[in-house]
């Protein structure tokens, strides 16, 4: 079992969660609410919400951020909802408009529960409880108003998720610790999962110096800077909002018995400008991707393969660590010792029941 929970965890982190073993996992299967999987806000809970924008909208305060004052209108800590510092995303940071703020809040009894509840063998469970954390413990303001949840970067989802559990057990209960050997003296080192100690493979600085315009949020690739006769390329952001659309569309074609094909999905999500709330909409979009696509010839796709391996931010499923010993930066693959379900599950004051 632990094997299995860390190879899931390899698909879970940061990305789309294995669309492919999803759409073979769910196909012919009605959908419907997982058991264990995280439900819609409770009408308590989204009257809570409700109440909580009503008072942001009538008062501001004034956030700084590397000397620059930006206005923002959210709650206070004794409030529940806790600001996030930007800088905290280091280099991520600039794949967000700068107006963008974040806010998390502690995951709730509820949220708990059904987290202690997940099928960790279930891939699209993890997916839809790993979302719905999201969901309902981070909220994002702009200048402008309110923004989406699932409008965080796919990289970022397990980050968020690990910050809210880092403030859900703000005392340091129930860390998930495990230890390796130090790659550089072999002596015994202990790691700890948390937000600090996630691990990023990042662009080069002129790849994105060059390429990234962060007024449009979009990357603008000439193929002629590389030798090619080809028209610019604009490559967007994957997002969960994207990850979910591609993912639900995917698994529609599967229960269709329409054949997929697997490489054009990992470009989809850097090809889609954005996710139309109609089916049939976001299938023409789909569908005009898929035509652009196909028009690449062999040299064509071996440079957009370079492009989207060089622009893309890796979550790695490994964990980085000084070692005490020697005093050198080491790393690891991430491990769940006791399961996926010990991320939420708080320490037991009762005696444990049975060995399983």
């Amino acid at each position: 079992m632990k094997n299995e929970n860390d190879e899931l965890l390899k698909n879970q982190i940061g990305n789309i969660g294995g669309l492919e073993e999803q759409v073979n996992s769910l196909e012919g299967k009605k959908l419907k609410h997982t058991p264990g999987a995280q439900k819609e806000l409770s009408r308590e809970q989204d009257e809570e919400m409700q109440e909580f924008l009503s008072r942001s909208r009538s008062r501001s305060k004034i956030t700084k951020h590397e000397d620059v004052e930006v206005q923002s209108s959210f709650p206070r800590i004794s409030e529940g909802w806790n600001e996030i510092d930007r800088i905290e995303l280091g280099i991520r940071s600039q794949f967000y408009p700068d107006d963008w703020s974040f806010y998390i809040r502690p995951a709730t009894v509820d949220a708990i529960k059904n987290w202690s509840a997940i099928d960790e063998e279930r891939i699209d469970v993890l997916n839809t409880v790993f979302n719905d954390i999201i969901r309902s413990c981070v909220s994002i303001k702009s200048a402008t108003g309110n923004i989406p949840w699932n409008r965080i970067n796919s990289w970022d989802r397990f980050w968020f998720i690990l910050k809210v559990r880092e403030l859900t057990f703000k005392q340091g209960e129930a860390k998930i610790e495990f230890s390796d050997t130090c790659s550089e003296c072999d002596e015994e080192i202990y790691y700890n999962l948390n937000p600090k100690s996630l691990f990023y493979e990042f662009p080069d600085d002129e790849i994105v110096n060059k390429h990234w315009n962060p007024s449009e949020r979009i990357w603008y690739i000439d193929p002629s800077d590389y030798g090619l006769d080809r028209t610019p390329v604009r490559l967007y952001i994957p997002t969960l909002e994207k990850d979910q659309a591609i993912l639900d569309w995917g698994i529609a074609k599967a229960r269709a018995n329409k054949k997929l094909d697997q490489t054009f999905l990992r470009f989809l999500p850097w090809m889609l400008s954005k996710v139309p709330k109609d089916a049939q909409v976001l299938d023409k979009f789909i569908m005009e991707c898929l035509q652009v696509y196909k028009s690449w010839d062999v040299d064509m796709f071996e440079f957009m393969d370079e492009v989207i391996r060089n622009v893309t931010i890796n979550p790695s499923e490994k964990l980085r660590q000084v070692c005490p010993h020697c005093g050198e930066e080491v790393v690891s693959n991430v491990r769940f010792p006791n399961g996926v379900r010990a991320l939420f599950k708080t320490e037991a004051k009762h005696t444990k029941f049975g060995s399983r």
